[in-house]
Order: C-alpha cells, then sequence, then structure tokens
C-alpha cells in the first residue's frame, strides 16, 4: 500500500493492518488461504483466472470484487477479524456482514439514450433491475446509449463487464488513485508501453477537486466528517488538507480539502451496429462543504443584452447528477466545427469542460497560497508573523513542493490518454457515429490548450515554489542571527561586569585573610580601594586596546586590499 494511497503514517490503524491482512507482493500465504472462502461470479472467475496465468496487476480487481470494497477496507470488513485482532463479538460480525453486503450490492447508473433530437434517462439503485435492462436490445431509433456509473461495485461490474465483454483494465484503473507504491505493495499497477496503450478501448481523466470546510456553531470543522464519508466509498478516495489553511485571510478553523479524482470512459468497439454503447465511471462526491469558490462557471453561453435567459440551472453539489443534468442539454458547443456531430462527443464535450475547469480551479488556487505566502514574508509584522509563522511557512511550502511536480504528472497523463484516443477515434470512423470523423477527433484536442496551459502555470508554480523557499530559509537565517547576534551582545555586557568586579573579588579575597573581621580599620578600606580602582583602570584599558587594535588591524586590512586590487588587477591585464 503506497504511502500516498492510504497515508499511514498518519492513520496508525492501515498501518498496523498494512501487511498484515493479504501479505505483501512477496508472499502468498495469508492471500491463498483468505480467496479459497471467497464467493465468486462469472465475470470475476474470468479475471480471477486471468490474474493467476500472468496479468499479476488484475489481482487488485479480483480483490476488490470478493471483498466488495478497496483490499485496505477488508480490515473493517472480514467477519472473523476483530477489532485490534481480538475475537470479533456478535455485534461486530452482524454489522460487518451488512456493510459488506451494502458495499457489494452498491448500484447507482443512469442509462442516457440520445436520440436524434433529444436525450432521455433512466436511473438504476438495483443491480436487479439493471442486469434485467442489459438482457433488452437497444432501440434502433438511439444513436448512442451511454451508462454512468458512480462508485464502483462488485454487481455493477458483473453485470456491465459480462454483458458487454469489457477487458478489466478499465475497471481496475479506475479502484485506486495511488501516487506511488512501497517495494512491498502487491496491488502496483504495471505501466503500459504507448504502443499498447493505443489500442485501448477507454481513457482515462484525471483532476483534482477542492471544497471547503466551514464550522459550525459548536466550532467543530465539517472536513472531519467528509473524510469518513470518503472512507464509505468502495473505491479509493480521500480528502487532505493541504496545510495552507492558516493565512492571515482565512477563517480559523476552516480547511479547503483536496480530492484527486478519475473519471474513465469506455467505449464499445463493435462496427456493426448502429447503436454504440459507452460507459462512464465518475467518483462519488462527499455531501459535506461546498466546491471552492462555489464551482465552476455554467456551460451555457452569457446571453447578450435583449436575449432570452434561459432558466437557472440546478445547483447540484454532486458530479454525478452535475453531469447527467449537462449532458442532456444540446447546443452547448456552438462554435463545434463538426457538421454533424456524433451523439457520442456530447458527453466527451461535458465530461473535458468539467476536468478542464476543476485543473484551472486548483491552478488559481495555488496561485493563491503562493501569492499570500509573498505577502506574508514582505510584510511579516503586518500579519503579525512570529519564529512560529515563519516556520509555518516553510510547512506549506513543502506540502505544495510535493504536490505541484503531482499535479503536472496527473495532467501529462491526461493528455496524453485524449492524444492516444484522439487517434483511435480518428483510425476508426465508425466507432462514432457520425461522418466526420477528423472533425470529432478535434472536438476533443480543443481541450488540449487548456491543459496544455494549465501545465505550463504549474511549472511556473513550481520554480516559484523553489524561489520562494529560498527566501523563506534566508529569512529564517537572518532571524537566527539577530537572536545570536542579540546573545552575544548580552554575553559581552556579562564579560564587562565580572571585568569590572574580579579585581575587587581578588583584592576583598587577599585582605579579608585574616580571623577576626572586627579588627579591620578604615585604614584597610584606603588601601582596598587605592588599589582595587587602579587595577580596574589598567584592567579596562587593556581590554579597550586589544579589541581596538583588532578592529584596527582589520581596518587596515580592507583598506589594503582596496587600495592594492586595482594594481594587482593591471599586472594580471
Amino acid at each position: 500500500m503506497g504511502s500516498e494511497g492510504v497515508d499511514s503514517w498518519w492513520r496508525p490503524e492501515l498501518k498496523s493492518n498494512q501487511y498484515d491482512v493479504f501479505g505483501d507482493a512477496y508472499n502468498d500465504v495469508m492471500y491463498k488461504a483468505l480467496v479459497q472462502a471467497w464467493h465468486a461470479t462469472p465475470y470475476l472467475n474470468w479475471v480471477k483466472r486471468l490474474s493467476e496465468s500472468g496479468w499479476i496487476h488484475l489481482r487488485l480487481l479480483a480483490d476488490f470484487m470478493f471483498i466488495g470494497a478497496t483490499p485496505q477496507r477488508w480490515g473493517d470488513l472480514d467477519p472473523k477479524r476483530g477489532s485490534d485482532q481480538e475475537l470479533p463479538t456478535g455485534d461486530d460480525i452482524e454489522r460487518r456482514t451488512a456493510e459488506r453486503k451494502r458495499r457489494v450490492a452498491k448500484t447507482k447508473v443512469c442509462v442516457l439514450d440520445y436520440h436524434s433530437e433529444e436525450v432521455k434517462k433512466e436511473l438504476f439503485t438495483s443491480a436487479e433491475k439493471l442486469k434485467t435492462s442489459l438482457g433488452s436490445d437497444i432501440p434502433d431509433e438511439v444513436e448512442f446509449r451511454l451508462y454512468v456509473v458512480e462508485d464502483l461495485s462488485r454487481d455493477v461490474i458483473e453485470a456491465l463487464g459480462q454483458k458487454f465483454k469489457i477487458e478489466p483494465d478499465f475497471f481496475r484503473a479506475h479502484i485506486v488513485d495511488f501516487a506511488w507504491y512501497n517495494v512491498r505493495d502487491r496491488w502496483r499497477n504495471p505501466p503500459l508501453l504507448d504502443i499498447v496503450s493505443r489500442h485501448q478501448n477507454w481513457m482515462q481523466l484525471r483532476y483534482v477537486t477542492a471544497r471547503y470546510f466551514d464550522i459550525d456553531e459548536k466550532g467543530v470543522s465539517s472536513f472531519t466528517k467528509a473524510s469518513e464519508e470518503a472512507a464509505s466509498f468502495n473505491i479509493l478516495r480521500r480528502v487532505d488538507d493541504d496545510l495552507s489553511n492558516k493565512s492571515y485571510w482565512d477563517k480559523e478553523g476552516a480547511i479547503v480539502g483536496l480530492t484527486r479524482s478519475r473519471a474513465t470512459f469506455w467505449l464499445q468497439p463493435e462496427k456493426d451496429k448502429h447503436s454504440r454503447v459507452g460507459i462512464l465511471l465518475l467518483d462519488p462526491t462527499v455531501t459535506k462543504g461546498v466546491p471552492l469558490w462555489r464551482g465552476h462557471r455554467t456551460l451555457w453561453s452569457t446571453p447578450k443584452h435583449g436575449q432570452e435567459v434561459p432558466s437557472r440551472p440546478p445547483d447540484i453539489d454532486n458530479s454525478f447528477e452535475n453531469f447527467i443534468f449537462w449532458a442532456q442539454q444540446t447546443g452547448l458547443y456552438p462554435n463545434c466545427t463538426v457538421d454533424h456531430p456524433s451523439k457520442t462527443i456530447v458527453p466527451l464535450q461535458v465530461l473535458m469542460h468539467f476536468v478542464c475547469s476543476e485543473w484551472l480551479t486548483m491552478s488559481d488556487y495555488i496561485k493563491t497560497r503562493l501569492n499570500q505566502l509573498d505577502w506574508e514574508i514582505v510584510k511579516p509584522k503586518f500579519f503579525g508573523l512570529g519564529k512560529k509563522g515563519v516556520d509555518n511557512m516553510l510547512e506549506k511550502l513543502h506540502m505544495w513542493r510535493r504536490l505541484v511536480p503531482l499535479y503536472r504528472e496527473m495532467v501529462s497523463e491526461t493528455i496524453r490518454h485524449i492524444d492516444q484516443f484522439s487517434d483511435r477515434i480518428q483510425k476508426n470512423p465508425t466507432t462514432l457515429c457520425g461522418s466526420s470523423d477528423e472533425g470529432q477527433h478535434q472536438s476533443l484536442n480543443h481541450y488540449k490548450l487548456d491543459l496544455s496551459h494549465v501545465k505550463s502555470q504549474l511549472e511556473e508554480y513550481q520554480n516559484r515554489i523553489d524561489q520562494i523557499t529560498s527566501v523563506v530559509t534566508a529569512v529564517i537565517s537572518i532571524d537566527n542571527s539577530r537572536r545570536s547576534l542579540q546573545d552575544n551582545r548580552n554575553i559581552g555586557r556579562l564579560t564587562w561586569l565580572a571585568t569590572f568586579f574580579i579585581p575587587l573579588s581578588l583584592i576583598a579575597g587577599i585582605l579579608s585573610m585574616q580571623s577576626d573581621v572586627g579588627e579591620i580599620s578604615s585604614h584597610t578600606f584606603t588601601v582596598y580601594f587605592a588599589t582595587s580602582i587602579p587595577l580596574i583602570v589598567v584592567i579596562a584599558v587593556a581590554a579597550l586596546t586589544l579589541s581596538l587594535s583588532r578592529s584596527l588591524a582589520q581596518n587596515l586590512a580592507s583598506v589594503k586590499r582596496l587600495l592594492w586590487s586595482p594594481w594587482i588587477r593591471q599586472k594580471s591585464d
């Protein structure tokens, strides 16, 4: 399990179970003992057979279908495993069994049928009803049918995979979003060569969503509840705190959470049917919080003065519902160069619009945080930043120094998938229900400009982060030097104080060498001061002379270098 996948360093309960449940990539003893008791279905049997026949990367998909969720959740779903490796109680067994059944049967699929003039939809929340619908043929008047799936479950994968003979890589790529893998992780996904991936019937778009989590009346942030809600998803997604919520302008206690998301689209490769089928996998959305800056623009063009204003679109704070609404709209892209656009391109354009909008929002958010750091460096007194505030700057910068290169990689991967899928559309005109395959190809490539712009901005931000990090480090060094200088001054004052009292103590010690103190006369005090004061003056003059002589020697050396440097430069020329 990659540290980026589960972050076991801040979730100790997962760290303890990380390799105790399934073993690691080099030990199959525990894994084989577990899978023998798991129930299998036709599509799952096929995936399992492939995973045991050389396609080892499909083991994650087989585990996902066996368990009903990502393997990392098995410690909470196994009825035979109690908390902290204790024997489970009756309530634990019942709760875990019910939770696993819920995850296995979880279904939220919307079917969009694109006719020549309208779009019809049907929502399925039961796997049995979905299977019944898949058993009937698609009417001839339907030009394109799209299955939009929120989250994934074993029953949904079984129904769609078995019906349309979908390659398992499509489902496997959507389950997790690891940034990297540990050397013991058994679910690493080996990368495909470009020459191989260009023949895939699916593409994947990666993006980041940002949500604003405010505090309630009790002062508790909704971020914690959102993290718990994300843990209830079958696929592995999580809401991360970017650690940049301590700016002067931020509300105390509020958090901006970032979630790495994926949208995976599959297109039926068969060429002998009039209707085409597509499947789109979308991430579920947490109900807590609101989109950063209240979301993106509406997809309708801004009407001119005097034009009819369309009815206000519903305020949908859910990526699944939002996509369903806009995918049913027509005439969203009047500047499209396709004379007779395929119905397939309509939902793809909506999807690309959402993904690019999320990336542009994320780019603006990174710019905001970096500008805030710049202002805090320029005017630290205005923001009331002490040493603790300056150290907090480094914490923010190190987080963005880690995230920005990862985001660049995600954008590059998305652009590569668009290129490959566009080339496949262009070379296979019968894949889409339209005659202008070149136009379809260009319709997708239009969005590469926005993604390339985001990528260039991320590269600029990465350079800027390095520069700000150097400045903050220099500020901290200067602050430490000032503190050291102040400490040296205090030590100097103590030294001078000791210098004056040393002779006094010396003389007092000499004069006190007698048995009867009462016998000390006034003459003794006269001798004491007459001896001590001249000695103090002599020591002070000696100390000043040594200090001035050292400074004078340094000044003379500087003057000598200044006078001799032109002559030396002339001789060297």
